[in-house]
């Protein structure tokens, strides 16, 4: 993970430093609509590397029918998917449950308007940290998603 990237962002928010980070794919990773709920798991863990980021695939009782959970440091949680391209922003929402309080995965604003998004996952100190000594910067081009809007299906405002 390269924090110089996001830090060139905040600074000069030139369309060079945008381009830069989103080039590193060791700082950030990507999410098309249609992507695998499981492999977004596997992209982030590939930029956090913490070793304890898992996801695993549980068969149910109905047949066909398989639940999601995402692990991280002994925390397990469900993700409850409905069979859309919604799903993908509900796996990156319990992402950030699973990984908090340590991590937080933010979306690159820049990247809006296209089937493929990018996702920014830092340490939640941080976070803290860019915020202290960004301030707005920070706002205009990382966000801090929450269950709605889904950014894979709704309207964003930005």
């Amino acid at each position: 993970m390269n924090v110089n990237f996001v830090t060139s962002v905040l600074e000069s928010g030139s369309k060079e430093a945008i381009r830069d980070l989103f080039d590193d794919d060791d700082t950030i990773f990507w999410v098309d609509w249609r992507e695998f709920e499981g492999d977004i798991v596997r992209y982030c863990e590939a930029v956090l590397q913490t070793g304890r980021l898992t996801y695993e695939w549980v068969q149910t009782d109905k047949p066909g029918k398989r639940d999601l959970y995402i692990s991280y440091n002994g925390k397990r949680i469900h993700v409850p998917l409905l069979g859309g391209p919604g799903d993908r922003h509900l796996a990156l929402c319990v992402l950030n449950q699973v990984l908090a309080p340590d991590y937080e995965v933010r979306f690159c604003i820049d990247s809006n308007g296209s089937d493929t998004l990018a996702f920014l996952p830092l340490p939640s100190a941080k976070w803290t940290e860019l915020e202290q000594r960004y301030n707005a910067a920070v706002g205009r081009h990382f966000y801090r998603f929450t269950e709605r809007p889904n950014l894979f299906t709704d309207p964003l405002s930005f």
